[in-house]
């Protein structure tokens, strides 16, 4: 770890900590560093770094310079995916608000402000892609739609967009509970504990710019299977 962690400015009396797994980013890594620092709400900027076989690690060192004791740079010790670097992450907050980001640009930290208006003591906030302005897949829109209506079918929830990156909450909504998941299934995993929590979850609308495979774009049809998988079984789980 190459940064320290501390608290700079708080959003209504609690410290805000951005979580950013990165992996094979080296194309758009730098920039959405420097667009969630210039996010002057944001307390932590928290980078998993996995294993990646291109130059995202130098961007991200390059990114950091100057950056100050708003960062912290956390080496994942080996590639298992999205919920394992933000599983890392979680474990160097102590206390207050969550959001994941994903180091591409498909998503706009600008959006963080819009979000965290609507967050409330029993409410989570969720983002919601109405309006894509870049790369769209058929098939991608019609899994989120399956897997947003086969989550609020059996968890009781108003969802619009389960898949959206985008998950902001106070840490202590989670009861203490740990993470577990490794892969894509962190994202429902998030939203099944919050529900089993008590918690009615709030969609916000926020800009998306969708990009292509051979832009970076990584979860697949497996990927899909797998949440849709882990909706239905966690809901008979204790």
């Amino acid at each position: 770890m190459a940064y320290m962690l501390v608290v700079i400015q708080m959003y209504k009396g609690e410290a805000v900590n951005v979580i950013m797994p990165a992996y094979n980013e080296g194309n758009t890594v730098y920039n959405i560093i420097k667009r969630v620092l210039k996010q002057k709400l944001v307390d932590t900027l928290i980078i998993i770094y996995d294993k990646s076989s291109d130059n995202t690690l130098s961007e991200i060192k390059k990114a950091l310079a100057g950056a100050g004791r708003r960062t912290m740079l956390v080496y994942s010790d080996a590639k298992k995916g999205k919920g394992h670097a933000v599983r890392l992450g979680m474990e160097r907050i102590k206390s207050g608000i969550v959001i994941i980001q994903d180091a591409d640009d498909e998503y706009y930290p600008e959006d963080y402000r819009k979000m965290l208006a609507s967050l409330g003591d029993k409410n989570p906030v969720f983002g919601y892609r109405k309006i894509n302005n870049g790369h769209k897949y058929l098939l991608g829109e019609l899994a989120t739609q399956v897997h947003t209506s086969a989550f609020n079918l059996l968890y009781g929830q108003k969802l619009k967009d389960i898949n959206a990156a985008y998950k902001i909450f106070k840490l202590d909504m989670l009861h203490e509970e740990k993470l577990k998941q490794d892969g894509w299934e962190l994202d429902p995993e998030i939203a099944v504990k919050l529900s089993k929590n008590g918690y009615a979850i709030r969609s916000v609308s926020i800009r998306y710019k969708g990009r292509t495979f051979s832009e970076g774009k990584k979860i697949g049809a497996s990927g899909a299977i797998g949440i849709l998988a882990y909706i239905i079984k966690a809901r008979f789980s204790s």
